[in-house]
């Protein structure tokens, strides 16, 4: 069963008698143990940052309390919504001028932060609570085989009090999950399938399967294609490493494709040609942000053929037409009415595309054969209703 990963970005200003506290949480997909210390509450990478100011009706200087805590409820740890870490002062700051502060401020370490106008404010804390000895040892012995959070739902939390009682909770509530599910569907599969994985166009779509990583920007995808040259390459792990179709650039690696997309169209331009007969092998990556560093997944390798249309008929003709207008075409309207309209005996048997392709009686190129191609004809909405398009008249000319 897959999950989403909810994030409440808890970073509007508001207005509390005497303060205006904006707090605004780093959105990863990943959070890592290593960059808490629950002992001294130290970090080396933004949490939050935060934004503390007085109010225009406020007294020339508030004391303030601040509160940092995160709390974790994960079925994975055997932890039942108990707080890791809670730190707070031991005394309020004075608040005269903004000041900007994240959560790599707030460790024990610290003595004093600055305001905006560079004036040093005394600023101390203490860990007031955290996770007992046992339950930590054994959270740790589960984080560090994979040096992550496991899936649960975690809460970080961080609290202003001005002197006037008013406390302004701003929240990042996540509920964590390793997206790291990635599977190819189509074109192609094994190598040894390549006789059966055939492709009728030499701009194929190729789809995966992947959670979708809910953030901002969300996760980046790349891609990669290569042939196989069976003179060459013993394994398709070969031929992947080795000159690639797309992208052109070999220092790039893969090519960029979008964020959080499950589709994508073989590009007529910026990319090698896929020729007919070639076989020719294709991987996906996806990059995940997080609060170490990008972490990378990658997919498994499919192998397809580009179907080779050049071969003769019994009287020695080619029996199908090899122009990308006409493998479009075919690609779109199905093996079965291509045979059926354009095979031996059929009604369009011998004639060829011309290129002339009209919509509904406006001229129309290529490109819109392979958006349908690559969309499709049915359309699914939010709800997971599926309507169709408007009927459409596609005209193609064809000559004998």
């Amino acid at each position: 069963m897959k999950k989403s990963l909810y994030i409440i970005l808890a970073g509007f200003c508001t207005l509390s008698g005497q303060i205006e506290f904006n707090v605004d949480f780093t959105p990863y997909v990943l959070y890592y143990m290593s960059v808490i210390d629950i002992n001294t509450g130290e970090s080396n990478v933004p949490i939050f940052l935060a934004d503390l100011q007085r109010s225009s009706n406020a007294p020339d200087s508030v004391l303030v309390d601040l509160e940092y805590e995160i709390i974790i409820d994960s079925d994975v740890l055997g932890i039942n919504n108990q707080t890791l870490v809670r730190i707070v002062t031991t005394q309020p700051l004075t608040l005269t001028a903004p000041i900007h502060l994240s959560n790599m401020d707030l460790n024990l370490s610290t003595t004093q932060i600055f305001d905006e106008t560079g004036t040093a404010v005394p600023f101390r804390l203490e860990i007031e609570e955290k996770i007992e000895t046992g339950q930590a040892e054994q959270m740790f012995g589960v984080i560090v085989q994979t040096g992550r959070l496991p899936d649960g739902m975690y809460t970080f939390r961080v609290i202003a009090t001005p002197e006037d009682g008013s406390a302004i909770v701003r929240e990042n509530v996540l509920n964590i999950y390793n997206p790291s599910n990635l599977e190819l569907l189509s074109p192609g599969g094994a190598l040894a399938d390549t006789t059966v994985n055939e492709v009728y166009t030499s701009f194929p779509v190729f789809q995966w399967e992947s959670d979708l990583c809910n953030i901002p920007g969300g996760c980046e995808y790349f891609i990669r294609v290569a042939e196989f040259d069976p003179d060459e390459f013993s394994s398709i792990e070969q031929a992947i490493e080795a000159t690639t179709r797309l992208p052109l650039d070999q220092s790039m690696g893969f090519e960029s494709i979008g964020f959080d997309v499950l589709s994508f169209q073989y590009p007529a331009i910026g990319a090698g040609d896929l020729e007919q007969g070639n076989i020719y092998v294709w991987q996906i990556k996806k990059v995940l942000p997080t609060t170490v560093n990008d972490e990378v997944v990658l997919s498994d390798i499919f192998a397809f053929k580009v179907k080779d249309f050049s071969s003769q008929d019994t009287a020695g003709e080619p029996t199908e037409d090899t122009s990308p207008t006409g493998l479009a075409l075919q690609t779109l309207i199905g093996d079965e009415m291509s045979n059926e309209f354009f095979g031996p005996g059929g009604a369009a048997e011998g004639f060829i595309f011309t290129g002339n392709i009209t919509l509904n009686g406006e001229s129309v190129d290529l490109s819109y054969i392979q958006s349908i191609i690559s969309t499709g004809i049915a359309v699914v909405d939010s709800l997971g209703n599926e309507t169709y398009r408007p009927v459409e008249i596609l005209s193609v000319e064809v000559s004998q």
